[in-house]
């Protein structure tokens, strides 16, 4: 899958600052997206994660 030119620069700058694969960072943008859109359900963080309170 091919997108524009400025998508394409946005999302090879993304993966590198990222350090995620091309494939993972679409992923990644299309599950915040279908989240955020009320397709998915928001993944909920369970009790004592590593992320809380790191904000």
């Amino acid at each position: 899958m091919t997108f524009d030119n400025d998508v394409e620069l946005a999302l090879a700058t993304a993966c590198e600052e990222l350090e995620m694969t091309r494939q993972d960072m679409i992923r990644l943008i299309m599950r915040e997206w279908l989240e955020q859109y009320g397709f998915l359900p928001f993944r909920e963080l369970h009790e004592g994660s590593e992320t809380k309170g790191n904000a």
